[in-house]
């Protein structure tokens, strides 16, 4: 029983004043240790929070700098693409010009002329399925306003049935590859009147 007694008197909660009596003298000097320790530590969070930031603007910059890389390089690829189709298609228009000259010129007065007609279209299909598979279109420029970028002027009249520069005739198709002028078409032009 009295075991039972001291547990319990050993169990009840100490009076405060008595633990700060008791506490040692180390704990204020501990305080003031972990306090500068704190200090110290929150400095270097700082650095820290300075460094991680410097790091993040570097590498926000880097990755601007590599996706302007990224798509400077795709657009150099690209004029470079545009650069050799347009080479090859321009050295190729002109044959494709006599090809459609002489398609329209001919006229089949028998059966084995016919055939032989036949063909040519046939060809000259797929030679224009090639080209568009390429990019390329045909210009419309009669009825259009004269437009200097996309029309070569080589003949012009005057005329009263005009308010601008318009053209009235196509001497030789003109040609788009992917929305830029390949080839300008050859255009006689009508314009105003003097004194209209």
């Amino acid at each position: 029983m009295a075991e039972n007694e001291r547990t319990t008197e050993n169990s009840q909660p100490q009076d405060p004043s008595y633990a700060e009596t008791q506490a040692p003298e180390a704990s204020a000097a501990e305080v003031t240790g972990l306090t500068a320790r704190i200090d110290q530590l929150a400095a270097e969070n700082s650095d820290l929070q300075k460094k991680l930031a410097d790091y993040e603007q570097k590498y926000t910059r880097l990755m601007a700098d590599f996706d302007n890389f990224r798509k400077r390089t795709q657009r150099e690829k690209d004029e470079l693409a545009y650069f050799v189709s347009a080479k090859l298609l321009k050295d190729i228009l002109p044959v494709f010009d006599n090809f459609d000259r002489a398609r329209a010129f001919a006229q089949p007065d028998n059966e084995r002329e016919e055939k032989l007609h036949n063909s040519y279209q046939q060809v000259y299909r797929q030679f224009l399925s090639v080209l568009e598979k390429m990019g390329v279109t045909a210009m419309e420029a009669v009825g259009q306003p004269f437009d200097p970028a996309q029309h070569e002027a080589i003949l012009r009249e005057e005329s009263a049935g005009v308010s601008q520069e318009t053209v009235v005739a196509e001497l030789q198709k003109g040609y788009l590859l992917a929305d830029k002028v390949l080839r300008p078409a050859m255009v006689k032009v009508a314009i105003p009147e003097v004194g209209s």
